[in-house]
């Protein structure tokens, strides 16, 4: 992430690094989904967002200042990247925090003014004063808070739909164009504000750097385990955008440097559906800006000759015992069982009469792990990925 962790980094478990841009060009970013009022700041470099406190939009010329310092902060969501620091004070729909949305036009429309203390110290309001849903187009106006400097800007996010976000300088009114496609990544390390805990369990804000997941992108966490562990099943998968965060390091005070987490593994599931081993191995702090892990292909995502069309169902799976596979989708008498190991190799083959509408088997002696499961017709091939634990 270079000195000062400086940058964001992209990362692809299937084609490495995909791009690393500098994380201060920018101050708040829009979500691009159409139907999306996503907007967030950018706290990784100390960018500070509060809703105005004297007075509606109304008060946009005579912004009065006056108890400023008492006025909520408001943070970017640490597990949901559409819901920004701009959507904090949002009720539910038709409120989405900056603006409410009118059913009739399909707008947001504004209904806050802003305080917005960039990364230099300085401040701006800043009133997001429309969306038009239908062309994805924002509209807001940008001052000094003395009325100095004042621009109107017209955004439209329509080009830049194959990103996650779009980006914005407030200083120079200018938009940033800074990010690969969305579904060119897995993973983002970053510099942002999560939620640290104290001694005594409290939480509170601060910037942190860490590991983010992608839109789409699973991952569960498993400790203390062996090196070797690769049961990516034992946890559930989980879809939000910091399940490895970052806690996964400490700063020890004994040597002043930073340790990561022993016996500590990862397990992530790519945007295209393969499991990965992700391993944290060193964390050199601000100095370098480095993270140094290691990532291994453990599944492969299911084949695509899906069985879903027939309704062929596997139960339990993941499984110890005994499988049963309901054959009741399938118009055919007679059907092959066969199951690989995850090298190809067949280690049970068994035909049989689809009279019971159930086919089972013993895994007893198979060892833990993932294998594919096929079902031969004579008109088809159908495959599962099967789980044994």
């Amino acid at each position: 992430m270079g000195q000062g962790y400086a940058n964001d980094v992209w990362y692809s478990f299937e084609n490495g690094v995909v791009a690393s841009a500098e994380r201060n060009t920018w101050d708040i970013g829009f979500y691009t989904n159409t139907w999306s009022a996503g907007v967030i700041i950018n706290d990784g470099i100390g960018t500070e967002l509060v809703t105005y406190g004297n007075g509606d939009t109304s008060s946009w010329n005579a912004i009065d200042t006056t108890g400023m310092a008492g006025w909520k902060r408001l943070y970017n969501s640490d597990t949901i990247w559409e819901d920004g620091a701009f959507n904090r004070n949002a009720l539910g729909h038709p409120d989405y925090g900056w603006g409410i949305y009118n059913m009739v036009s399909h707008d947001v429309v504004g209904d806050s003014i802003y305080i917005v203390k960039l990364a230099n110290g300085s401040y701006k309001k800043l009133w997001i004063e429309r969306k038009n849903s239908t062309n994805n187009t924002f509209y807001f106006t940008v001052a000094n808070l003395d009325g100095t400097n004042q621009f109107s800007e017209t955004l439209d996010v329509s080009p830049y739909e194959e990103k996650l976000f779009v980006y914005y300088n407030l200083s120079i009114g200018m938009v940033i164009d800074r990010e690969p496609a969305k579904d060119s990544w897995d993973l983002m390390f970053s510099r942002y504000m999560g939620i640290v805990f104290d001694n005594d369990g409290n939480p509170s804000n601060y910037v942190v750097v860490g590991v983010l997941n992608n839109v789409g992108t699973g991952a569960n966490e498993n400790h203390p385990v062996s090196p070797d562990f690769v049961e990516w099943y034992a946890q559930p998968m989980e879809f939000y955008k910091t399940v490895i965060g970052s806690d996964w390091k400490y700063f020890d005070m004994n040597t002043f440097s930073y340790s990561v987490t022993d016996s500590l593994v990862y397990f992530v599931q790519s945007l295209k559906g393969d499991i990965y081993k992700f391993v944290p191995i060193s964390f050199s702090g601000m100095g370098e800006g480095k993270t140094v892990f290691s990532h291994e292909l453990i599944s492969m995502v299911n084949v695509s000759e899906n069985i879903a069309d027939a309704e062929i169902r596997i139960f339990p799976n993941p499984a110890s015992d005994q499988v049963n596979i309901d054959l009741t989708g399938l118009a055919t008498e007679k059907v092959t069982l066969e199951i690989y190991d995850l090298s190809g190799r067949l280690l049970l083959q068994q035909e049989q009469m689809n009279s019971a509408n159930t086919l089972k088997f013993s895994v007893q002696e198979f060892k833990k792990g993932l294998y594919l499961l096929q079902v031969r017709t004579a008109e088809k091939v159908y495959s599962q990925q099967l789980i044994v634990k």
